[in-house]
């Protein structure tokens, strides 16, 4: 027996003026998602609990069975190891963002416009070569990933985790990382990454890319925020092997999911075509999903992002098109796969809303088909059709047992 856990990250919401108040899932008419529903059963899920507005990190984690709480130190390891940095004991690593800054460093887009990969890769190997000045004794490691998305380890003595780690708000100074105790290492870390993003708005800010861009009227990508930083060392993960007695792929485009699959010894697939935005190849995943199964294995973590950014950047029209796009991948996949030794697990990791634009605690729908799932008579896959699911209520930490018994494996 099988087993395939689907997430699109923040695919579900509330629903919608502008989508005669239906949801993003309700309004894409999803046909396979459908099909899964009438096989399976459904029910509501709580990412981590009740009321708790979960973190991506968080959230995957405990979807795959992991304790959400390895999540409280950051998400910056898990980011770093994903876009392929050595982190080391002792090591701080950061996400970043290519951010739009003013003249005086005051925040004016937290994703520089949504720069293009390839304006963003030319920008991050320039910020690759950034050293620091006052804190010299510190190394700097720093790749891009996708899009306006980068990681950066920072290596040295005297470093803290203790220190601020948000991204400020539009109007916010962007240089003004603060120690969070009286501690020589938090103050110090403080001022490292403050002369790390005042150095990369130094060298962005004349790139010929942004004057480029600037040309062109786009918005300019220059300076680099660091922000969700981990601490010191690599978050200790059970293999997932030896946690469970599978053997796992995980088909990912992001760095932070990359990160979770390989810290839990997944082999990670590098996708053609998966860029975590729009744009991204749907059909190219399924076919990845598909591959690891022909190649042995017996459990694929599957993971679209692109529903999510839709959602941050209040694009419904965008994020109804990224679920008609991850229905293709299901479809793709159930046209393949027999559900009598296949069990698919359909989830968003969390609901993220297009008018806040930010993530929610809302419960979220999940369906589990194949195996030994009974179909409790629920036909629509969506947040509103979830409540009459035979699954009742459950925990993203609760997923994977679950998984596991449809799979006949407990």
């Amino acid at each position: 027996m099988r087993g395939i856990l689907i997430v699109g990250d923040g695919m579900a919401d509330r629903p919608l003026q502008e989508l005669g108040f239906k949801t993003p899932i309700e309004a894409a008419n999803a046909q396979a998602m459908n099909r899964l529903a009438y096989r399976g059963a459904l029910g509501l899920l709580d990412p981590i609990a009740p009321g708790v507005v979960p973190g991506s990190d968080a959230a995957n984690l405990a979807l795959l069975g992991y304790d959400p709480g390895l999540a409280c130190g950051g998400r910056g390891s898990f980011e770093a190891v994903g876009v392929g940095l050595d982190v080391r004991e002792g090591d701080l690593a950061f996400r970043c963002n290519f951010v739009a800054v003013d003249d005086d460093l005051c925040l004016v887009d937290e994703r520089a416009g949504r720069v293009c990969d390839v304006d963003a890769k030319v920008l991050g190997e320039c910020v690759g070569q950034v050293r620091l000045k006052v804190h010299s004794d510190v190394e700097l490691f720093f790749k891009q990933s996708l899009g306006f998305k980068a990681a950066l380890v920072l290596r040295g003595e005297g470093l803290s985790s203790n220190v601020s780690m948000s991204l400020p708000s539009v109007g916010g100074l962007a240089a003004a990382v603060r120690p969070l105790d009286d501690s020589f290492e938090a103050k110090r870390t403080a001022g490292v990454l403050n002369e790390f993003v005042e150095l990369s708005n130094q060298v962005l800010n004349v790139h010929p890319v942004n004057v480029r861009r600037r040309v062109a009227n786009l918005m300019p990508a220059n300076a680099v925020l660091p922000w969700g930083g981990g601490s010191c060392g690599l978050p200790g993960l059970v293999s997932f092997g030896v946690k469970y007695g599978l053997s796992a792929s995980c088909v990912a485009a992001v760095g932070l999911v990359k990160g979770i699959g390989l810290l839990c010894g997944m082999d990670v697939v590098d996708v053609l075509g998966a860029t975590g935005e729009r744009d991204t190849d749907t059909l190219a995943k399924a076919e990845a999903v598909l591959s690891a199964f022909r190649g042995g294995r017996d459990f694929v973590y599957v993971h679209v992002e692109a529903a999510d950014e839709a959602s941050h950047d209040g694009d419904v029209v965008g994020k109804v098109g990224v679920i008609k796009k991850i229905d293709l991948l299901l479809g793709r996949i159930l046209d393949c796969v027999d559900l009598s030794d296949t069990v698919i697990v359909l989830v968003p990791d969390h609901a993220t809303s297009c008018v806040s634009r930010r993530h929610l605690c809302d419960a979220v729908p999940i369906c589990f088909a194949g195996g030994n799932v009974v179909s409790d008579g629920v036909t629509v896959f969506s947040e509103r059709s979830a409540h009459m699911g035979g699954l009742n209520h459950i925990r993203g930490i609760d997923v994977m047992p679950m998984l596991l018994r449809y799979m006949g494996r407990i």
